[in-house]
């Protein structure tokens, strides 16, 4: 008896031993790198985070800098330790990037493959416009090129996740990691198109409606126009840059599956671009367009199911954040709202949200 109540006793230390240490071990973290983040990305992303509108258990991000860009980390790095934000961590990547060697393997190369592995997912932000050198064209007046070296790093990132159109030198990462989730927002969409081997649009107005001047493009239907024009002609300080107009589905079968909406519509988004794409890059196909369908909205990968890109920026704070700024479409409009209240008005709010629910169910097996 007394030797059965010690192995009994002994046998408990132990269990409790072994479920004290399991108990202990870190829980994994989901890891979604954020590619060269300026602070208002990171103000909306942790918005979004913080009210479960972006919804996935033990996220941590990475917010990756090339050294070279500019987009300053010093002040990314300075708003999440003045708002204590313990779940975005920082890396910063080195080499040598210029329009010969981004679609081949380079100084990054070991860099991209390193990070992909470390992680689940990835997100490519918004920006200026791409250098037209990198998609083979003379660079239009109405092109602007205000940050190239961080151009060259995320389409070379995404060159090497991706592919390209005649590359056969680098195997794309997601050959290996096909569940992998990178998703692309305005910028971010317009790069995975390049990076594929596509091209740009370099001016909407211009090169697909043959306008050159702002009255005539704000005479246009509002579906038309992809970012606001007033602030060209008009000094109002209370002027929204943005631009609300609605979208169409080519590809339904992906929206009402994967979204959970109907095919018949045409939600609102909120845009600020005016360059487009043009040719689609290798892998790629449309899945949304403009509602004339001359403006590429949506493309999504034909091998790697978790590779989307948006045109538009469901993203944005100001989009979900009931007291934010008060603005104004237009210099005439007499009542000033929040971007919450307008795409609330116009029936678009829910089809925002969609988008995160979307994004944050291709993690949960992870």
């Amino acid at each position: 008896m007394k030797k059965f109540v010690l192995n009994l006793i002994t046998f408990t230390v132990l269990f409790v031993s072994v479920f004290a240490q399991t108990d202990s071990l870190p829980e994994h973290k989901t890891r979604v790198i954020l590619v060269n983040p300026g602070v208002f990305y990171l103000k909306s992303l942790v918005y979004l985070t913080e009210n479960k509108i972006i919804d996935i258990k033990n996220l941590e991000y990475l917010a990756v800098f090339y050294e070279k860009a500019e987009i300053s980390i010093d002040n990314a790095k300075k708003y999440v330790e003045d708002n204590h934000i313990d779940y975005i961590k920082f890396q910063v990547v080195s080499g040598n990037l210029s329009p010969e060697n981004l679609y081949r393997s380079n100084d990054c190369s070991d860099s991209f493959k390193k990070l992909v592995n470390e992680s689940d997912g990835i997100i490519f932000l918004g920006g200026w416009d791409i250098p037209a050198k990198v998609y083979g064209q003379k660079t239009s007046l109405l092109t602007g090129i205000h940050t190239p070296n961080r151009h060259y790093f995320e389409l070379s990132f995404l060159y090497h996740l991706l592919g390209r159109t005649g590359s056969t030198e680098t195997e794309a990462l997601l050959d290996k990691k096909p569940d992998y989730v990178v998703f692309g927002i305005c910028l971010g969409m317009q790069s995975m198109n390049v990076a594929t081997g596509g091209d740009m649009y370099q001016d909407i107005p211009h090169d697909i409606y043959g306008l050159d001047y702002v009255e005539d493009v704000l005479a246009m239907d509002k579906d038309n126009i992809h970012r606001s024009y007033w602030g060209n002609i008009s000094t109002d300080k209370n002027l929204d840059n943005h631009s609300f107009h609605r979208i169409k589905f080519t590809d339904t079968k992906f929206w009402t599956k994967g979204f959970g909406i109907k095919k018949t519509e045409m939600p609102y988004v909120v845009s600020s671009h005016h360059q487009a794409v043009k040719n689609i890059g290798k892998g790629f196909k449309i899945i949304a367009t403009s509602l004339d369908g001359k403006v590429v909205e949506g493309l999504k990968h034909k091998k790697y199911k978790n590779v989307l890109g948006v045109q538009f920026h469901p993203e944005f704070y100001t989009l979900h954040e009931p007291d934010s700024k008060k603005m104004k479409i237009k210099p005439s409009d007499t009542e000033l709202m929040t971007e919450y209240e307008m795409m609330k008005r116009l029936g678009g709010y829910d089809f925002q949200v969609k988008y995160w629910k979307y994004f944050s169910s291709l993690f949960v097996n992870k």
